[in-house]
């Protein structure tokens, strides 16, 4: 009978072990340094921009369509932004009404009228005090719009941004409006 050598492969299973052991703690380094900030981003802005804000918005473009005078939009193209929340500046008795009811049933704290392009605006509140830091930094998040150059005030292109409350938490919403 041949005498057969046996390796000693003790040693062997305990690099292998170190090696996948290595290799899985890296790959959970890498979720953990790429996936805990996506958290973060989306408990930031988890209050911007949501179907219930885009659906509060509507209403209130709606509203600012039908029920704000030339003046108001003249106002917006010069300064920058124009605070539609004060309902007694829409046309008639309806669309004051209309305006009412839609800020109490929506708890809607402030509307704004905005040229298409955000910049002046971001730049006109950047610092104001008169503004919630949660609302500047809300309008910090919005991209500037700025890249299409067709739609300008001049071409009838605004964008309307609402400030809301739900569940004790301050909402935020925007969406263009055309005034073909």
């Amino acid at each position: 009978m041949k005498d057969k050598k046996v390796l000693n492969r003790k040693g062997f299973m305990l690099v292998e072990t170190l090696i996948v052991g290595v290799f899985i703690m890296g790959i959970f380094s890498l979720l953990y340094t790429n996936f805990f900030p996506l958290i973060g981003e989306y408990e930031r802005y988890k209050n911007y921009d949501t179907v219930e804000a885009t659906y509060i918005v509507h209403w209130a473009r709606m509203i600012a369509l039908k029920g704000l005078t030339e003046s108001s939009y003249t106002s917006a193209r010069s300064k920058g932004y124009v605070d539609i929340s004060d309902c007694s500046i829409y046309t008639n008795n309806d669309w004051q009404m209309y305006c009412e009811s839609f800020k109490v049933s929506n708890n809607v704290e402030k509307i704004y009228l905005t040229t298409y392009s955000t910049t002046k605006f971001k730049n006109y509140i950047k610092d104001n005090s008169a503004f919630s830091r949660r609302f500047r930094e809300y309008i910090s998040y919005l991209p500037t719009y700025s890249k299409n150059t067709s739609k300008t005030p001049a071409n009838g292109y605004y964008r309307v941004i609402i400030e809301y409350v739900s569940n004790n938490d301050y909402k935020y919403g925007n969406i263009e409006l055309f005034r073909g």
